[in-house]
């Protein structure tokens, strides 16, 4: 199953070796079909999660760069799935086709939170 991501990904500005760091991103997003419903979101974990209850959990296996500038990587994830519907059986999740997302340049400040507007597509393999 292949579904559109539409939302933001998440950025913290935290203490690092060398002064303050922007974090890892957490994701927040809507799972969208090819005719436009939302069916799921996308949120910290990474976790999806189908309006049926339906849940993945992932772990990141592979990454590559993404081809587009300032687009977040494109993921290989291995999935553990709960539920009994949509996501049931999930065994890899893969992020491609990513649009924007990367984390802000330069220095930031500490507690500052920064959304940054981002798509993409997960494909789910059983």
């Amino acid at each position: 199953m292949t579904l559109a991501a539409r939302g933001v990904q998440i950025y913290a500005c935290i203490a690092g070796e060398g002064g303050p760091v922007w974090s890892s991103a957490k994701p927040n997003a809507e799972l969208v079909q090819a005719d436009g419903r939302t069916i799921g979101r996308h949120f910290e974990g990474p976790t999806w999660e189908a309006q049926d209850g339906s849940r993945v959990v992932g772990t990141v296996i592979g990454q590559a760069q993404a081809p587009q500038a300032h687009a977040v990587a494109w993921l290989l994830l291995a999935g553990r799935a709960t539920g009994s519907g949509l996501l049931a059986g999930t065994r890899y999740v893969l992020r491609s086709d990513t649009a924007a997302g990367e984390k802000p340049p330069g220095d930031c400040a500490m507690g500052q939170t920064v959304r940054v507007p981002y798509r993409a597509t997960y494909t789910f393999y059983r």
